[in-house]
């Protein structure tokens, strides 16, 4: 919806912004959006550099596939994810995939320039 007159009739009609609880399954999030937050919460370590922050960021990516029932990761994001090793020296590298497609990767990267 684009119009705003009709998001604030809406809005009214659920009982204001006080009676929405924005919980699962009612208000799910997507697959993209739980892996934005896993690069936004290893980003904002704030300490960590280097190959420490891209093994934390590495270990919140495979954690947070743990968390997709409901969701459609694409075969990019789930191929890409199962390669991670972290914790091993170099654990968050993974080869190119020249097949790959989507644009999951740009919709996490907005927490980036939350640091940088």
């Amino acid at each position: 919806c684009t119009s705003g007159t009709q998001i604030h009739t809406e809005l009214v009609e659920l009982g204001g912004l006080e009676a929405i609880t924005l919980e699962p399954p009612q208000w799910p999030v997507s697959d993209d959006t739980v892996l934005h937050l896993a690069t936004a919460e290893g980003l904002a370590t704030g300490w960590l550099e280097g190959e420490a922050l891209l093994q934390e960021l590495a270990q919140r990516y495979v954690t947070a596939m743990s968390d997709m029932e409901g969701r459609k990761p694409g075969p990019t994001s789930i191929l890409g994810t199962s390669q991670l090793r972290p914790g091993e020296p170099a654990g968050y590298r993974i080869p190119f995939n020249p097949t790959g497609t989507g644009c999951g990767a740009a919709m996490r990267s907005l927490a980036i320039g939350l640091r940088y």
